[in-house]
């Protein structure tokens, strides 16, 4: 099953995407489920206390609580990290705004079928790579842990630290010897750390905050690398529009 949420204030628009999402969909999924709410107050309030959906459609011109600010509660205060958002709206500037809720696509209304099937490939290719897992051994037994739950590493003498969501782990290892096990959304910034950039809420020339609140350094030789593939993956995500 996979669940896609849509939240606009025009309900005409929000019948006629269900209705194409449900056609669309048929090529990349055995079965699907749409919720639709009208407004930010009752998206923020009906997903308290639980997984809101793997693909959100999210309007940004919303009345009151605006589609930013849905989408800045759902990353900080849920701590939800895996639910794709897709913003939508009739205009264009709102890219730096964006860049912390971190979402899977931006598209400007109306929006054709085209923009709607690529946007769905694009959540198939990120769904499965947030399935790779990270594997360490600890007291000689194997343990798995998937990489989209992992917020960061961090190295202190010969212990290993993963921060993630809902705790921490620890076993003995070398932080060089993970970073070529890892995806692409994770990097180095400095020695004794190796992040996910998915749970970076704010980043400046020589520090990153995370979704947590923590805020790591990034060592003079990392910055530079470290801006030009934050950079890269904000266009990659954003597309050609302005960032």
């Amino acid at each position: 099953m996979y669940r896609i949420g849509i939240c606009d204030d025009d309900k005409v628009f929000c019948a006629d995407l269900e209705e194409r999402l449900y056609r669309i969909s048929e090529a990349f999924f055995e079965k699907v489920e749409i919720e639709v709410w009208y407004s930010g107050e009752d998206i923020m309030r009906d997903i308290c206390g639980r997984t809101l959906c793997d693909l959100l459609f999210l309007d940004i011109e919303l009345v009151k609580k605006d589609g930013i600010e849905v989408g800045r509660f759902i990353r900080d205060e849920l701590e939800d990290m895996r639910t794709q958002i897709v913003y939508v709206s009739s205009k264009q500037d709102y890219a730096m705004q964006l860049f912390k809720v971190q979402p899977l696509d931006f598209l400007i209304k109306p929006v054709s079928d085209k923009a709607l099937a690529e946007t769905l490939s694009r959540s198939v290719r990120r769904q499965k790579s947030a399935d790779i897992c990270f594997e360490y051994k600890k007291g000689g037994i194997m343990f798995r842990i998937p990489t989209s739950d992992i917020a960061y590493f961090a190295s202190t003498d010969k212990k290993i630290r993963i921060v993630k969501k809902s705790g921490e782990e620890e076993f003995y290892g070398k932080l060089k010897s993970i970073a070529d096990r890892l995806p692409a959304d994770f990097m180095p910034i400095h020695q004794s750390y190796i992040i996910n950039r998915r749970y970076v809420s704010e980043y400046s020339y020589d520090t990153v905050k995370m979704a947590d609140k923590t805020v790591l350094s990034i060592s003079k030789p990392y910055r530079k690398a470290v801006r030009d593939r934050l950079k890269q993956f904000r266009k990659a995500e954003m597309g050609d529009w302005d960032i």
